[in-house]
């Protein structure tokens, strides 16, 4: 397989920019938005059971929010109304490895001439989803949720251009993906079929809050319960600086995105409405506990060395923890009235 790759294309598309703490999130909603479909955050965070996870790493490492398996999102993702499938290949910088980081190039290069934009694992700065919209050589043209961070203001019309300060091409063989290879394709429009994907979706979002979902890496703590084992870390000083904080944005901004969801469908589904009501207060709640412990523990540093904070972040935590079964109930409950 050549390594010598000559040519530049770009899907010639707009994009809004993915300004999202969990970049599947933002990286997706983007792409469907350019391909015609009326979709969100709240859309795509709810659909494909991402505003319903809680993953919590033993040290609280800036990867709980990711270190799942991504194909669980495939099937919601796919509801919203596009082909969706989602590659997630192992590696561990065997005698493969560069073979399939050149595949994978390859079929990007493919979906592009195609007019197809991709979301990629690590084709930014960090281990994150970004979008790319284009290629260069042997290198990706990405727009990823950093772009324009401190630059503009967050105008969702704009369409990517020169203009735009474009990020830094990144070459097929730097990706910042430890672990895993990843990508997320899209392809025709399809027909949504609302009212069984939706129920499928609330069922989705039980099982991931009693980690009851296969998806789970069994190092981490899933589910409600992670907010305990989140304050217990917290509480023993183990807790790494940024990635608490990380991890404090990240769920505050899915538990808002679950919040809104649950409201959505009340609206949709009037026999259910009362329990879709009640589970999005629940969440709701949740998500103000987090904002505060966003303004505890600011990002960049963080910090939980601080007794005087530990002891209310704790409680907070827990309260989360208490919310977030309260509203796995009500969710239960709107099953039975779909």
């Amino acid at each position: 397989m050549s390594r010598n790759w000559k040519g530049e294309n770009s899907a010639g598309v707009k994009l809004v920019p993915p300004w999202s703490w969990v970049s599947y999130v933002g990286s997706v909603t983007s792409v469907l938005k350019s391909r015609g479909l009326d979709c969100d955050f709240t859309d795509v965070a709810g659909m494909s059971g991402y505003a319903f996870v809680v993953n919590i790493h033993d040290k609280l490492c800036p990867s709980g929010p990711t270190a799942f398996d991504w194909t669980m999102l495939e099937e919601g993702t796919q509801a919203l109304g596009m082909e969706t499938e989602i590659l997630m290949v192992a590696h561990e910088g065997g005698t493969n490895e560069e073979e399939l980081i050149s595949e994978l190039f390859e079929r990007v290069r493919h979906e592009i001439d195609k007019g197809r934009c991709c979301v990629v694992w690590g084709a930014t700065s960090t281990p994150e989803f970004s979008i790319v919209h284009g290629y260069r050589d042997n290198s990706y043209l990405v727009r990823s949720r950093r772009s324009q961070q401190g630059k503009t203001e967050r105008e969702w019309k704009r369409p990517l251009g020169e203009d735009e300060f474009p990020e830094e091409p990144v070459r097929y063989d730097r990706l910042q993906a430890p672990g895993w290879l990843g990508a997320v394709f899209f392809g025709d429009r399809i027909e949504k079929g609302q009212s069984r994907a939706e129920r499928k979706a609330v069922a989705r979002a039980v099982q991931l809050l009693r980690d009851q979902h296969a998806c789970f890496d069994p190092d981490y703590a899933h589910g409600t319960n992670a907010f305990e084992v989140w304050a217990e870390l917290i509480e023993a000083g183990k807790a790494e600086v940024f990635g608490n904080a990380y991890n404090v944005h990240c769920y505050w901004e899915m538990q808002m995105l679950a919040s809104g969801f649950c409201r959505r469908l009340a609206k949709r589904y009037p026999k259910a409405a009362l329990a879709l009501d009640n589970a999005a207060e629940w969440f709701w709640r949740s998500s103000l506990n987090l904002e505060r412990l966003k303004k505890m523990f600011p990002l960049p540093k963080g910090d939980t060395s601080d007794r005087i904070s530990a002891k209310p972040a704790a409680r907070l935590l827990r309260e989360c923890k208490g919310l977030n079964e309260q509203a796995v109930r009500f969710l239960q409950k709107a099953l039975a009235l779909f």
